[in-house]
């Protein structure tokens, strides 16, 4: 197969382009517009005028893929903007009021909350759209379930924004996927509720009914978690100290409902449906069977992101496989990519789709290659190495994108994965039979026995092999650029060794000449190389910031090469100041610098530069004057008289205070003409 032939992967390429483009470059509407509709015409005419001559070929190519850069340039503009009516443009979204909302998502809950993503429906007298982070105390015991409605006297909080350089901006992921506030919901302020079965729809029926049904049955309440994550996609009844063992152990995806279980259902659906391929057209029924059950699935499980993108991948490969023509995987995954980012262009910046693709594609391309390097006469040992190469495969497809998002990797995910990977299918299986027997009333004992004891051995075994510390490498940070640069140099490898690797025993690979995939993949080492040894040491820059820190303070002096951390922590409790003190130690500005950390005092010198910390005992130096000052913990003081005895550059207040405080000093500071300047604000601030 050659690459290029294939219209879509160029015009995919484009439409990626154009949103790229339109996400970093802001250009009015119009301009985009007049794009499209020069390049359509200009195609439109190339037809017209003489379709087969090279001119007119050259001109119709040019304009298409010009067509579909603009329109993924126009489609990110239009899925940016926010209705008229949406919360956020009112200014009273961030004061007390009366608010509706109907929770449309149930999240995983963490150690204090539970949490929903929810439907603003009414702020005060006035409708309104709009979708919230909905968080309620886990000590209430709510137990509120999607579909249920609520009026609330509260307020919308924006959502944290990345304080510090290097620091994850929730606030950027959030609007990635239309949430635009945050709110915290206290028993007390709750008015009135109304609960799902009143408004009750067929598929939340179904769900609720599954899972009242597992509930009731004789799993253990961790395999119930489990098999509600694996099959339904619910994961709010899972521990977090069982996610964190699968994330350590590198099988995360298992217990995430993603595109591997939805690639199992479907081979499940399909050995199912087999039996329609003798019919005529039957190849074409089966992928309209297929297709339907899919996304009935998909309703079913509440539609959630990861769903819809993995339903829609293998919709496309569903077809594909039907087909059985070379290369029709690839160009199912193409296609399917292709109409998700028409469907919504923000997709391909979010690290689900990312992961998915490259997951699937890394298994398409690499997994083969791999494969062939040995084969077996025994068919038990040729069918774990198949499971290993396709582990290997898709790791080394993620592998960049999660060091670039989540920083570490597991080393010992070959293991995890040879021990659940080959059970996978049957507990889905198996979890899938139990529903129906639940649902119709067959006696399930025997099988919920078999469950929990399979269930119970596969969580105790991921803890073991996640407690190995030692294989998990962590802190590793790397650039958006030495990401593009990883996979350009691993797939212009692959790209080269695929066209003459032969699947002989004798002969695994057959090299006639080398082709420009090779060239591309060394010239990316080079410009990685290069790159890392400019920054290196062209990166000079002295900085003096105060940092963001809750309930805490912390002052960075850094240079090219060493970093001095000054913190005090001294409010919180030692498990969370720990916390507190490697996250500070990790951003960015600290990486790959000789790190020491030190107490935070009453003044810092840093070069001509001083900075007066007055802390809760406010004390302070009246013969130091003109220095930046710092108010650290809610010291009760006088602003004014301050300013009147210190005349100071700037002032600056931290996380450390109390924002109703925070608030009172900025309108002192306003009135005498002083700069105010505070962290929940501004994030880290730079010192002159």
């Amino acid at each position: 197969m050659r690459w290029l032939d294939y219209p879509f992967y160029r015009i995919l390429f484009f439409l990626i382009a154009g949103i790229i483009f339109s996400s970093g470059i802001e250009l009015p509407t119009h301009h985009y517009l007049y794009g499209l509709g020069i390049s359509f015409s200009i195609a439109v005419l190339s037809l017209l005028i003489n379709k087969y001559s090279f001119f007119s070929k050259a001109f119709f190519a040019v304009s298409v893929y010009c067509f579909f850069f603009f329109l993924g340039g126009i489609q990110i503009q239009f899925h940016n903007q926010l209705a008229s009516n949406h919360f956020i443009n009112r200014p009273s979204q961030a004061q007390d009021q009366v608010i509706s909302f109907e929770l449309k998502q149930r999240l995983t809950s963490n150690k204090f909350n539970d949490r929903f993503y929810a439907e603003v429906l009414s702020l005060g007298q006035e409708s309104v759209s709009g979708k919230v982070l909905v968080l309620f105390k886990r000590a209430d015991s709510l137990g509120y379930l999607v579909g249920d409605r609520l009026v609330v006297y509260e307020h919308i909080d924006l959502p944290a924004f990345a304080p510090n350089p290097g620091d994850f901006d929730y606030r950027a992921y959030l609007k990635s996927i239309d949430v635009y506030g945050q709110m915290y919901v206290d028993q007390t302020r709750i008015w009135s509720e109304e609960k799902v079965p009143d408004r009750m729809d067929v598929l939340l029926g179904v769900r609720n009914a599954i899972l009242n049904k597992l509930t009731a049955s004789s799993l253990k309440e961790r395999p119930r978690a489990m098999i509600e994550a694996l099959v339904l996609g619910q994961r709010q009844n899972v521990d977090p100290e069982l996610t964190r063992s699968f994330r350590d152990a590198g099988v995360i995806h298992i217990l995430a409902l993603s595109g591997l279980h939805v690639g199992i259902i479907l081979l499940i659906l399909r050995f199912l449906t087999q039996r329609i391929v003798r019919l005529k057209y039957g190849r074409w029924i089966q992928s309209a069977v297929l297709i339907i059950l899919l996304w009935s699935f998909a309703l079913l499980t509440g539609m959630s992101p990861s769903i819809m993108r993995a339903v829609t991948m293998f919709s496309f490969v569903a077809i594909g496989m039907n087909l059985k023509r070379k290369g029709s995987v690839y160009h199912s995954l193409t296609l399917s990519a292709f109409v998700l980012l028409i469907y919504d262009p923000r997709l391909l910046f979010q690290v689900g789709f990312q992961l998915s693709y490259m997951a699937v594609f890394s298994i398409v391309l690499i997994q083969p290659v791999l494969v062939g390097l040995w084969t077996w006469r025994n068919k038990v040992k040729d069918f774990f190495w198949s499971i290993c190469t396709v582990t290997i495969a898709a790791q080394i497809g993620v592998a960049g994108v999660s060091l670039f998002y989540f920083h570490q990797f597991p080393g010992l995910f070959i293991l995890g994965n040879l021990l659940l990977l080959p059970l996978l299918p049957l507990i889905i299986g198996a979890a899938l039979l139990l529903i129906v027997l639940l649902l119709i009333g067959f006696p399930t004992d025997w099988l919920t026995t078999a469950l929990n004891v399979i269930l119970e051995f596969i969580m105790e075994t991921v803890a073991t092999i996640s407690s190995w510390d030692a294989f998990i490498i962590t802190d590793i940070y790397i650039t958006w650029w030495e990401t593009i640069l990883m996979y350009t140099t691993l797939f212009g490898l692959v790209l080269f060794l695929v066209p003459y690797f032969k699947r002989s025993r004798k002969e695994r690979f057959y090299l006639k000449k080398p082709n420009w995939m090779l060239h591309l993949s060394l010239v990316s080492v080079i410009l990685w190389m290069g790159i890392t040894s400019f920054e290196k040491y062209a990166y000079t820059e002295e900085q003096f910031l105060v940092l963001h820190q809750a309930t805490g303070s912390a002052v960075s002096l850094s240079n090219k090469d060493q970093v001095l951390l000054l913190t005090d922590l001294h409010v919180m409790d030692s498990t969370r100041a720990v916390i507190s003190l490697e996250r500070l130690k990790n951003i960015e500005n600290h990486r790959g610098k000789k790190l020491s950390t030190a107490h935070l005092q009453s003044l810092v010198h840093y070069k001509d530069t001083q900075l007066v910390v007055i802390a809760e005992n406010a004390v302070y130096d009246i013969s130091i004057k003109n220095a930046t000052v710092l108010l650290s913990h809610s010291p009760k003081i006088n602003i004014e008289r301050l300013i009147l005895d210190t005349q100071p550059k700037m002032i600056i207040a931290d996380g450390s205070n109390y924002r109703n405080v925070v608030e009172a000093w900025k309108v002192t500071c306003d009135q005498m003409n002083i700069r105010f300047l505070n962290t929940y604000e501004e994030g880290a601030i730079a010192i002159d």
